[in-house]
């Protein structure tokens, strides 16, 4: 699914350049459930950023279901973002005037999906992940976990192939963030890919797998074994 060889960002900085990706070399399954761990500065929001698809390397291949997405045009990246990715952020990016069954039925109108499919989609999306009874209600009616629950759902009515969670518990209690840990493993369960940047080891250490970045490189892979 995801194929990354010697991944490479730079940033300038004034007169600094950071080198916020160093090589970075790596491949994620489908049906994976990966977590990547590191510091505030280690390069995991780059990695996330190329990977998502909201930014591109300067150098390196990156492979998303066998395409080379090196290349893609803005229009096209945003495609991708829309039909095979699906968001969950720390910051929950739910539009504030707009009810849960709004929120998450905004991506299918921007697909041009028909209302009856729409409608099919958000309800599963909410059953899925206990809101459908919170369906009316705006963001500002809802606690935080169920806040990041509205944005899961989003995420899940596209049907993306990729489930990118950039710290989905950081502003969170400890009770939600398990809650919001609990759905993404059962999501797991149900054969999803998915993909976690977090920088707490334990929320990391609920994922299949952990990648550790350091200093923009992987220094790391739990897969290959060994101590970290």
């Amino acid at each position: 699914m995801i194929e990354l060889l010697n991944i490479r960002k730079t940033y300038q900085m004034g007169e600094t350049e950071v080198h916020a990706l160093d090589g970075v070399t790596a491949t994620i399954g489908d049906g994976e459930f990966v977590a990547v761990i590191g510091p505030s500065g280690s390069g995991k929001s780059t990695l996330m950023n190329i990977i998502g698809c909201l930014d591109l390397a300067d150098k390196g291949e990156y492979r998303l279901n066998g395409r080379l997405i090196d290349d893609y045009t803005e229009r096209q990246l945003s495609e991708i973002r829309n039909r095979e990715i699906g968001f969950i952020f720390q910051q929950f990016n739910l539009l504030p005037r707009l009810t849960a069954y709004q929120n998450v039925e905004l991506p299918l109108i921007y697909q041009g999906l028909p209302m009856a499919e729409r409608k099919k989609r958000v309800m599963e999306s909410l059953e899925k992940v206990g809101l459908a009874n919170r369906m009316h209600h705006r963001p500002n009616e809802l606690s935080g976990g169920q806040q990041q629950r509205v944005a899961i759902a989003r995420a899940l009515s596209t049907h993306p192939t990729l489930i990118l969670a950039d710290e989905p518990t950081g502003n969170l209690d400890s009770h939600s963030g398990r809650e919001i840990m609990n759905i993404l493993k059962e999501l797991h369960k149900e054969g999803r890919s998915i993909l976690l940047i977090t920088h707490d080891h334990d929320i990391a250490g609920m994922a299949s797998r952990q990648l550790t970045i350091r200093d923009g490189r992987i220094e790391h892979d739990s897969a290959a074994g060994g101590a970290p």
